[in-house]
């Protein structure tokens, strides 16, 4: 694994945008032949910290941000729901991702398989991955254990390692989801893909030029 290429990405799955981004960034790993690290964080472990953006109160901009919403839903390839916008804290959805990537012998693709059926879920199929049940039924039709899985997400280590992932964002800087980090290199927002890809593009040591890196020709 090239370090120099390893993106720590740190999201919800509450979100709509966290949900665009996972996909832009899988895209961008496969373009770079780069690693993502899943990295999933409660919101409210940000809010103790005082790091998340104030919601939109203006209701031009709520109507706009709904259509810019489906936008990009349209340029990324997925369908999200109009109402998906009203988001619950998804405790459970987030140890699943923690309790996936420790059940023995699951590898980055099944994991990434679960990261992007429990996006699907809440925001295509309007399922509620605050249920406990729904989380274990995305699971198991990722093809991950039953059992394992199931121990792993009532695990006391999950719950530390949410807290974790919220301490490392923020002791790196970050304060909201979500934020892709390449070393100490941060990126927040799935609005900056193109700008993490260039540097992506740059660790790298294939001869290539990359879009904003005109001037190495």
């Amino acid at each position: 694994m090239n370090a120099r290429r390893v993106v720590d990405f740190f999201y919800g799955s509450s979100s709509p945008w966290d949900y665009l981004a996972f996909v832009r960034l899988v895209e961008t790993a496969m373009r770079t032949q780069s690693t993502i690290v899943y990295r999933p964080v409660r919101a409210r472990s940000l809010s103790v910290a005082g790091a998340v953006a104030p919601e939109v109160t203006s209701a031009a901009a709520a109507t706009y941000a709904a259509k810019d919403l489906q936008d990009w839903a349209r340029f990324c390839g997925v369908r999200i729901l109009p109402t998906a916008e009203a988001a619950t804290e998804a405790d459970w959805a987030q140890r699943g991702a923690v309790a996936a990537a420790a059940v023995a012998g699951i590898g980055a693709n099944r994991v990434r398989a679960y990261v992007e059926a429990i996006f699907r879920a809440r925001f295509t199929d309007a399922r509620d991955i605050a249920d406990r049940a729904v989380v274990v039924d995305v699971a198991v039709s990722c093809g991950i254990a039953h059992a394992a899985f199931e121990s792993q997400l009532d695990s006391a280590t999950t719950l530390d390692a949410l807290r974790d992932n919220a301490d490392d964002l923020i002791r790196r800087g970050g304060y909201a989801t979500p934020t892709m980090l390449l070393g100490d290199d941060m990126y927040v927002g799935h609005g900056r893909m193109p700008l993490l890809e260039s540097a992506l593009m740059r660790a790298s040591d294939r001869p290539f030029v990359a879009p904003g890196e005109h001037d190495r020709i």
